[in-house]
């Protein structure tokens, strides 16, 4: 197995964070790791997009500077690339993504890198990979037709247009809205994350 490590856990205490060394402390690997937290992917800048465009879109060779631009969204490709498992910590901002872990999916989802497009359909590249994805929200949420979790069905989304065979997502719910049986929630999370890397180590 070669783990790779997606976290944005930057909250002194954070519950996400607990949620992460328990699954970690299961698995006798050591991950590759990407910190959302401490550095942050650049975004979309013209430049980038313009060294994109040409570079993945148009198959042209890029002049040193727009390489150097694009160069850290490559890093990042190449770090999940490496991966066959990848485990995605983060917790809920405003019923989804925060902007840092966003923008990772945006550096790593590049057409002729991790997706293309054969005889006119989408085809993910990273086939056979799988993904867990930890996070927590203060709110209590359901994933069911408008639900305010608009986390869990983007993530499954972007993973699986990247090819991923797997992605199971394992939320830690309701902080705010039931802080009397916080750890108990934690725990059943704990226990659903073990079901996921049993399954893993079979």
């Amino acid at each position: 197995m070669k783990l790779h490590v997606v976290r944005y856990t930057p909250r002194t205490g954070s519950r996400t964070a607990r949620l992460l060394d328990h699954a970690l402390a299961q698995l006798e690997v050591t991950p590759t790791v990407t910190d959302l937290g401490a550095s942050q992917p650049p975004l979309f800048d013209t430049t980038r997009v313009d060294a994109y465009v040409a570079r993945n879109y148009g198959g042209a060779e890029l002049s040193a500077q727009a390489a150097a631009a694009i160069k850290p969204m490559d890093a990042y490709v190449d770090k999940l690339r490496a991966a066959d498992r990848v485990i995605l910590a983060t917790p809920m901002h405003n019923f989804g993504l925060p902007a840092p872990v966003k923008a990772w999916f945006d550096a790593v989802i590049q057409k002729d890198r991790t997706w293309t497009v054969r005889d006119g359909q989408y085809e993910g590249w990273l086939t056979g990979h799988k993904a867990l994805v930890l996070y927590t929200s203060a709110g209590q949420y359901e994933e069911e037709p408008g639900s305010y979790d608009l986390l869990t069905p983007t993530v499954r989304q972007l993973f699986g247009f990247m090819g991923f065979q797997e992605v199971d997502v394992v939320a830690g719910q309701g902080a705010a809205a039931d802080p009397d049986t916080v750890e108990q929630r934690l725990a059943a999370a704990c226990g659903r994350i073990d079901g996921v890397l049993a399954r893993w180590r079979a």
